[in-house]
């Protein structure tokens, strides 16, 4: 547990005590201003006192405050893993996300860390996320051994005041907080037997940490991982330099899995960002592939290509008529703005997008000229993204960007009309606008564009199962991850009529801080019963009065079926 330590803030919000409040909880990394600096050779200031005022009714807000004008750290800036309790053993990882003006380099932004007023670790803001800001990034840093109950963790910013210009108000550069860190004797059963395992396959060697969804359906995850690797190697015509290592994660973290040295693939029971494990492991694949011969491509490009080898971003799809759907929905991006910035682009819009281009570019020269193209473009080339793309497709297909451009949107406006493609798009995107918007108010370290993405080989030696196993699962958490689930689930069914009155209803509760939608209110009831009988909901199918859930036992992964049946105004398990 983290409790912020606060002097300015005049109202401090709690999860909810009553029945249907849900309140988000403060984030893992919650800090507060410590009023009084530092010195320049001294260490932080004394304790304040704690003079804020819990509330039950206060209402979830994503909404930032208003940065100061100079460098400065504020309470949501601070993240400790793992997430989103700490037990006495496990090594903690530091995620800094401060406020740096123009005028200032975050890498000569130096950071201090101290615990109990000893210095532990310290660094500068010299890493970057998809977001593009500069961050802290201090991983494993504080063994917690022997240190169960209270602890005083404190963050600092330019302590020696070494920036003059940009850094002109030192009362904002630093952060205090409490950490309770527990005791391990209280760890589910589960969690104190947590250790990797892993199995080799032909094309792969997959990691598992003992005790998850994925030891349990291991066996069928072999298959599943090869026939999508093979199909990323079919679609390259790249066969791997070695096997790729496979980490199956019990925890979200962005929509479902990244790449790097290594493929990490969300794998659990309560996937609430996406359940299309054959297309997100087909494209973190591609993403090892492609760089055995393109190892320095941009990464609009490299999205395309990944959708497009994977026939799909979440599902199957016909990827040129839903970038035509993309155009007749409004949603265009012009490609020189998309490529210039492309991760803060909407997530859905642009990878489509990317894919869309890839794909008309491969099917009109092949994929032989696309791939010498491809791996010929590097962001070096000229002063933007986009410059690097047109000078490329000049050389390549004598073709500028524009052109280029104006000839895939001749093409796609050639597609035949279709309504499905255009409601299923619409519904997609913003099922993952709720979704996101979900993780920032209860789930924040698995939002994709701040979400700290741990090497999982370095993880494995130096780190705790825990960093990529453990997650919220307050009831806030499981209600609305259970909902988002069967919103999923309706889009992929084509049933977009449920699938927004699914939306509909959880929107209301992030708005409102509250289940007071009957629909949410529903869910909300289910899984309290199933809680009650001792188990953790997975999936829920609502139906009219009756529930059928798919659900684990509190210190077990083996699902079962549970049917919750609505008597007069209450739900019940039916014997």
């Amino acid at each position: 547990m983290i409790r912020p330590l606060l002097v300015c803030l005049s109202v401090l919000v709690f999860a909810g005590c009553t029945l249907v409040t849900a309140a988000p909880p403060s984030p893992t990394a919650v800090a507060a201003i410590v009023t009084s600096p530092p010195t320049p050779t001294l260490l932080p200031s004394a304790i304040p006192t704690d003079t804020a005022v819990p509330s039950d009714t206060a209402v979830p807000t994503i909404t930032p405050t208003p940065f100061p004008p100079d460098l400065s750290i504020s309470p949501e800036g601070v993240r400790l893993y793992p997430v989103p309790d700490i037990y006495a053993g496990e090594k903690v990882t530091f995620q800094i996300l401060a406020h740096v003006p123009d005028n200032v380099n975050p890498a000569d932004v130096t950071v201090h860390l101290l615990v109990n007023y000893q210095d532990v670790v310290s660094g500068t803001l010299n890493a970057s996320n998809l977001q593009g800001s500069g961050v802290g990034l201090f991983e494993w840093a504080w063994d917690t051994t022997g240190t169960v109950g209270a602890n005083l963790v404190h963050v600092i910013l330019d302590r020696y005041d070494t920036i003059q210009v940009g850094d002109e108000n030192r009362d904002n550069n630093q952060v205090a907080l409490e950490v309770t860190v527990l005791d391990p004797a209280t760890l589910s059963r589960p969690e104190r037997e947590a250790a990797w395992t892993s199995a080799e396959i032909a094309c792969c060697v997959l990691h598992v940490v003992k005790g998850t969804a994925a030891e349990r359906d291991l066996n069928q995850l072999k298959m599943a991982v090869e026939t999508a690797v093979q199909q990323a190697i079919a679609r390259l015509g790249e066969q791997p330099a070695r096997k790729l290592d496979v980490y199956l994660i019990d925890r979200v973290i962005g929509q479902g899995g990244y790449a790097g040295y290594s493929i990490v693939v969300s794998y659990l029971d309560r996937s609430y960002a996406n359940n299309g494990f054959h297309q997100i492991m087909t494209h973190e694949a591609v993403h090892i592939l492609d760089r055995q011969f393109a190892p320095e491509r941009i990464n609009s490009l490299a999205e395309g290509v990944a959708v497009w080898a994977s026939d799909g971003h979440y599902k199957s799809e016909n990827i040129d008529r839903r970038a035509a759907a993309l155009i007749a929905i409004g949603q265009y991006v012009p490609l020189a703005q998309l490529f210039d910035n492309f991760y803060p682009v909407q997530h859905e819009i642009g990878y489509l997008e990317a894919a869309g281009f890839v794909k008309y570019l491969i099917d009109t020269y092949g994929w032989r000229r696309f791939r010498d193209f491809y791996s010929d473009v590097k962001a070096g080339d000229a002063a933007t993204l986009s410059g690097a793309i047109d000078l490329k497709l000049q050389q390549h297909f004598s073709l500028t960007l524009a052109e280029a451009e104006r000839q895939w949107l001749a093409f796609l406006a050639q597609q035949p009309p279709d309504p499905a493609a255009v409601a299923d798009l619409q519904a997609t995107v913003r099922f993952y606008n709720v979704m996101r918007r979900y993780q920032q108010l209860y789930d924040p370290t698995a939002y994709f564009l701040t979400a700290w993405l741990p090497h999982p080989e370095t993880l494995v030696r130096e780190g705790n199962p825990a960093d990529l196993s453990r997650r919220p699962r307050a009831e806030v958490n499981v209600t609305l991850e259970v909902m988002l689930q069967a919103a999923d689930t309706a889009v992929r069914d084509g049933n977009y009529q449920q699938a927004n009155i699914l939306l509909d209803s959880i929107e209301r509760v992030l708005n409102s801080g509250e289940f007071l939608d009957p629909l949410a209110r529903n869910y909300l009831e289910v899984v309290r019963v199933a809680d009650k009988a001792g188990f953790e909901a997975q999936q829920i199918a609502l139906n009219g009065s009756r529930a059928v859930v798919k659900a684990t036992p509190a210190n077990g992964v083996n699902l079962t079926n549970l049917t919750v049946v609505l008597s007069g105004n209450h739900w019940i398990l039916s014997q």
